[in-house]
């Protein structure tokens, strides 16, 4: 039987209690009493002797409702100069402790400044050493380390900051050990400049990493919490027995306009830090910025899904997110032209950029199959006889090939829909200097003009180019596609359609980061290669012979 009076693990335990401690409470009301319970944690405030009758007749109707009171788990806090007083109405029997000082309540703290600092201060020792020990963690599992940060380490300190005003100061040991030990080792990088820290901490949708500046975000967080809620703190002033729903309303608002200012206030940031950066990091940061680039960074490393990355892997990503050179790059490729990042992505030996575009159609197509008939890849098109095409650079060769094939993906049964997919550089030379929506118009252009006349026209069909950036970002049509993928899979399966799209854009978000990695680490020469003969139909015929294989004896 449990002590607490609830059965852990229950997810409806939490509600039944609430419901049968409201009787209780309602006896407990009284005037000069303000009450606040939170599960089986009950407070009240008020006038000693009114507290002192509280009490009492808490002890006394509680274990009718199942409620037992705990003395010496109890704590009265009580001003300075209240303190004499206090011992005198709450001695005896009660078993209650008196504090002067201040006591933890809900995990926070009230009482005194100084009892309040020393309380937040013992709690920023420990999670420096809870950084530390994550820092050590970081040296060969980074990933790990990053996403137990984000979605676990940082909401300690997010209910303190909320929770306590005025101890942003009491936060710098804390900031101190992220920028100084977790950072570098996170990313292989050995300082930080303002600039980066400030980058670092913008959420990943806006180009950082999402490792919040805990000495910078202590006044916010509590400021924001102070305004949602707002509407609970009158309820609990005026200590009405009725819930009106217009305060569920006005905090549901709160939430929203809290939730719209600091993204907001983020997206202004960004802004402003955006011009303070080096050009290179700036071009970097802009392409971090698309929608899905940074689906990878934001899901929890799950082996089972293959949304996992080894250390090299992980820090080879950040390298390309903001435009830093990886480590250990050679000097010099095999087609003898100076090796780095721009020429990795696309330098043709090795066949990486094919492998990259046909891990994507691969992926599209296995998707499509699952909800539409005819599903093939690399169907070849019908030649062109007499039909006239009007573009110039229309492709007219015969056994001409695009990548997907998928009959009725738009809606018409009987039409094929064609895709054509395209991964392109967005540091190389001819797009560096060009806006990122030029760059996917120019790519999707020249797709069209080459095969949207020719599968209207012969096909009778209807054709999509698929248009990527090796960073992870989508053009307009390659966008439009993917929804309505994810919304067929959504419906067929019965899943939500925004988790769904979120699905199929970390699955591609994935797919071509480690194309990027494998484009910048895979081997290019001979020399890294086992050597093998050169095999043909006069060699296997003499080894056989030679080596009797197959024969009868």
């Amino acid at each position: 039987m449990s002590q607490e009076g609830t059965t852990q693990g229950d997810p409806l335990a939490m509600a039944m209690y609430a419901i049968s401690t409201v009787p209780l409470i309602h006896r407990l009301s009284k005037e000069t009493i303000k009450q606040a319970w939170f599960a089986d944690d009950a407070s009240a405030a008020g006038d000693l002797s009114a507290l002192r009758e509280w009490w009492d007749r808490l002890v006394q109707i509680g274990p009718e409702y199942g409620y037992h009171p705990n003395p010496p788990k109890t704590w009265l806090i009580v001003k300075e100069e209240s303190y004499s007083q206090a011992y005198l109405i709450f001695q005896g029997t009660t078993g209650v402790s008196i504090t002067k000082e201040g006591k933890r309540h809900l995990g926070a703290a009230v009482g005194k400044d100084a009892f309040k600092t020393t309380y937040v201060q013992g709690k920023v020792a420990a999670w420096v050493r809870e950084v530390e020990r994550l820092t050590h963690f970081a040296s060969t599992q980074p990933h790990a380390a990053y996403a137990a940060f984000t979605h676990g380490l940082a909401s300690k300190w997010t209910f303190i900051a909320r929770t306590i005003p005025n101890i942003e100061y009491l936060f710098q040991p804390l900031e101190d050990a992220i920028r100084q030990r977790f950072l570098p080792v996170l990313t292989g990088q050995n300082s930080f400049s303002d600039n980066i820290r400030d980058l670092m901490a913008l959420p990943a949708r806006l180009g950082g990493l999402g490792i919040i500046n805990p000495a910078k975000q202590a006044a916010i967080q509590h400021h924001t919490s102070r305004e949602v809620t707002a509407p609970l703190v009158n309820l609990i002033l005026e200590q009405s027995k009725d819930f009106p729903m217009e305060a569920l309303e006005e905090q549901l608002l709160a939430k929203n306009a809290a939730r719209q200012a600091r993204r907001q206030a983020q997206i202004s940031a960004a802004s402003d830090l955006h011009g303070s950066l080096p050009n290179s990091l700036q071009r970097a940061v802009e392409i971090s910025r698309e929608s899905g680039a940074s689906s990878w960074l934001t899901a929890l490393p799950l082996t089972e899904h293959g949304f996992t990355l080894h250390k090299g892997a992980f820090r080879d990503a950040l390298c390309l997110r903001y435009g830093w050179r990886p480590p250990l790059l050679p000097s010099q490729c095999v087609c003898d032209k100076t090796f780095n990042v721009e020429h990795a992505l696309s330098c043709p030996y090795g066949g990486f950029p094919s492998i990259r575009h046909n891990e994507i159609r691969d992926i599209t197509a296995h998707l499509m199959s699952d909800i539409c008939h005819n599903v093939g890849t690399e169907p070849v098109l019908q030649p062109v006889t007499d039909e006239r095409l009007t573009y110039r650079t229309a492709n007219l060769e015969d056994g001409a090939r695009l990548d997907i094939k998928a009959q009725g993906f738009w809606g018409n049964d009987g039409q094929c829909a064609f895709f054509d997919v395209r991964v392109f550089n967005p540091f190389a030379h001819t797009y560096r200097n060009l806006p990122l929506t030029t760059c996917y118009r120019r790519n999707e252009q020249e797709k069209r003009r080459a095969y949207d006349q020719r599968v209207r026209e012969i096909e009778h069909g209807c054709f999509s180019p698929l248009v990527f950036s090796a960073s992870g970002g989508m053009g307009p049509t390659a966008k439009v596609v993917y929804k309505k993928l994810a919304s067929m899979i959504a419906t067929k399966h019965n899943q939500c359609y925004s988790h769904t799209l979120n699905w199929l854009r970390c699955r591609l978000s994935f797919s071509l980061l480690r194309s990027a990695i494998m484009c910048l680490r895979g081997s290019r020469s001979s020399a890294n290669s086992p050597a093998h003969p050169q095999l043909h139909e006069a060699a296997i015929d003499r080894a056989l012979c030679d080596s009797r294989v197959g024969s009868r004896l």
